[in-house]
C-alpha cells in the first residue's frame, strides 16, 4: 500500500469482494476511519492486525462496524472476528482504478 496526500492506493488479494472487485485490481483510497452503512472500506484484522482487509460496512455503531464481504462463501469478516474498531479503519474505498475495465 502507497499513501500520500491523505490517499492511499491498494492492490486486492483475495476473492471476498467478488463480483464487485477481484484479486489484482487497485484501488484508491481516502484516508478515513469514518464510514457509513454500504461504503467499502480498508482496515486491520482485529485478530491480525499486521493484516489489511477490504470489506463492506453492515453497521455502524459508537464503537466500530460490523464488516463483511460480498462473496460471503469466500471472506473472514466480523462473523468470524466479531464488530471491528473504528480505529482500525484505515480508509474509504473510493473506486477501482485498474484495470479500467473488466468482464
Amino acid at each position: 500500500m502507497v499513501a500520500n496526500f491523505g490517499l492511499m492506493v491498494a492492490r486486492i488479494q483475495g476473492d471476498s469482494m467478488l463480483p464487485v472487485y477481484r484479486s489484482g485490481d487497485l484501488v484508491l483510497i481516502r484516508k478515513s476511519s469514518q464510514a457509513k452503512r454500504n461504503q467499502i472500506v480498508i482496515a486491520h484484522r482485529p485478530d491480525r492486525e499486521d493484516l489489511l482487509i477490504i470489506k463492506r460496512v453492515l453497521t455502524v455503531t459508537s464503537k466500530g462496524y460490523w464488516l463483511q464481504g460480498d462473496n460471503m462463501h469466500s471472506s473472514d469478516d466480523s462473523r468470524l472476528f466479531g464488530e471491528v474498531p473504528k480505529d482500525l479503519v484505515k480508509g474509504i474505498v473510493l473506486f477501482r482504478y485498474w484495470p479500467l475495465f473488466t468482464n
